[in-house]
């Protein structure tokens, strides 16, 4: 098969790196590797280099951190990266030219271009896992911003004294609605030391105690992408990530928190699940490296 044809879409994570080859713009094999973080993650391209089945006409590396259109990473704490250029570094050893986003915005753009979103132009796409990502797409466009963090909700300071956020400020919207957020709001509960499904699962089957944690994280979520759509008017919200896996409970009651707190001329925005799953990230990491 000619490289031209080839594309590789790479969604470097905490834990695996998933890989994507791209033929003729169809998704034609998928595998993954474990990332090596230690040394200051200074083996995780190499790593992902050797795992490629051979020469492309391009790579699409999405990765956990602020990523500025020159393709400068603004540090990855979760790789034990700093300011960096990983895209050249991925070319310089094997020659394949590569385009580096963030990782929310490779998910955004998979969804847009072939998931829950299809069809819309104006998207905000938010992730919800180990923390709260977010991806923005206007006017059929990714916007990652000036300084590669455009749409980035999760660091919306909802409470100034509320818990301390990884980012080293407090109260943000991800301590009280990602994965660690809501577990952390279960203990303060007493659930005991559950995780984030088995809250949903006893929300689910009218728990008080857990509907009240689930309560808590889906009004925060709703009150920050209220604010949000007030600033870019999206057409949609797709919600996705690992929480978004409690499904239609999730989505019922953060569109409901959201009406609480939305401006009138925003209200009608679409909520909806993301469809793509794991294979997001690479799917729109490929086609940002297809420039399409």
């Amino acid at each position: 098969m000619p490289a031209g044809e080839r594309y590789y879409g790479i969604d470097i994570g905490g834990t695996t790196v998933k890989l994507g080859l791209f033929t003729g713009g169809r998704l034609t094999e998928q595998w993954q590797i474990p990332t090596d973080t230690a040394q200051k993650g200074k083996n995780i391209l190499p790593d992902i280099l050797r795992s490629l089945p051979g020469p492309a006409a391009g790579a699409g590396l999405a990765v956990p951190g602020a990523v500025l259109e020159d393709g400068t990473v603004n540090r990855c704490i979760n790789l034990g990266w700093d300011v960096c250029r990983p895209g050249d570094e991925f070319e310089a050893l094997s020659g394949i030219p590569c385009r580096v986003m963030n990782d929310a915005n490779a998910a955004a753009l998979g969804e847009q271009r072939a998931g829950a979103a299809k069809g819309f132009r104006d998207v905000l796409f938010v992730t919800l896992g180990t923390g709260v990502g977010a991806g923005l797409i206007l006017d059929g466009r990714l916007r990652p911003g000036a300084f590669g963090t455009a749409g980035e909700l999760g660091h919306l300071c909802l409470e100034p004294d509320g818990p301390l956020c990884s980012c080293g400020n407090r109260g943000c919207l991800e301590t009280y609605c990602s994965a660690t957020g809501i577990c952390r709001l279960g203990t303060e509960a007493g659930l005991g030391s559950l995780s984030c499904r088995e809250i949903f699962d006893m929300a689910a089957s009218g728990n008080d105690c857990a509907l009240a944690v689930v309560d808590l994280a889906c009004d925060a979520l709703g009150r920050g992408i209220a604010a949000a759509c007030a600033i870019i008017d999206p057409q949609a919200v797709v919600i996705g990530g690992g929480v978004a896996q409690a499904g239609q409970l999730l989505l019922d009651k953060v569109s409901a928190a959201f009406l609480k707190y939305a401006f009138h001329a925003c209200r009608d925005v679409r909520f909806l699940l993301a469809a793509l799953g794991p294979q997001a990230g690479i799917i729109g990491a490929a086609l940002y490296a297809m420039d399409r």
